[in-house]
């Protein structure tokens, strides 16, 4: 193989990734916000997070979204990534102290709840959600879902 041959097909395969990387879902993405509020036991959730995971199994390839859960309420437009839309697992973890502080006892925060899972299938567009976290006799540090 020549000299000129080799350095053609390097040149082709480098110029090939570069593509590839930029189909990939990079910055040409668009993201839409999520906001809403989070409840359990008819009370605001008082701190926690909202974590969206695109439903691969309902062929949506898209980005994980997060936000925190602050006095019942969330949005990833002011601490968090939104969703492209489509079919999404959602986790919420409540707890009732923030997890890195301590409350009033000096007792760490514990769950409120085993995180609990839903499936939503979100609009192309900025949207509300309302999630009502149901009772169940589980123990925190599971999962269950709806």
């Amino acid at each position: 193989m020549t000299r000129l041959k080799r350095c053609m097909m390097v040149l082709f395969g480098i110029g090939s990734l570069l593509l590839a990387g930029c189909g990939a879902g990079g910055s040409d993405v668009t993201l839409y916000d999520v906001s809403g509020t989070v409840s359990y036991k008819g009370k605001p959730v008082p701190f926690g997070s909202v974590l969206f995971i695109a439903d691969a199994d309902e062929g949506n390839t898209g980005p994980q979204g997060v936000a925190e859960i602050n006095d019942g309420k969330f949005n990833t437009a002011e601490a968090g990534r939104g969703v492209v839309g489509g079919a999404y697992k959602v986790i919420i973890k409540g707890r009732s102290v923030r997890a890195s502080a301590e409350d009033d006892e000096g007792q760490r925060a514990e769950p409120l709840f085993a995180d609990y899972q839903t499936a939503v299938v979100f609009p192309e567009e900025n949207t509300v959600e309302k999630f009502e976290v149901p009772e169940r006799r589980s123990k925190p540090g599971a999962t269950f879902e709806e």
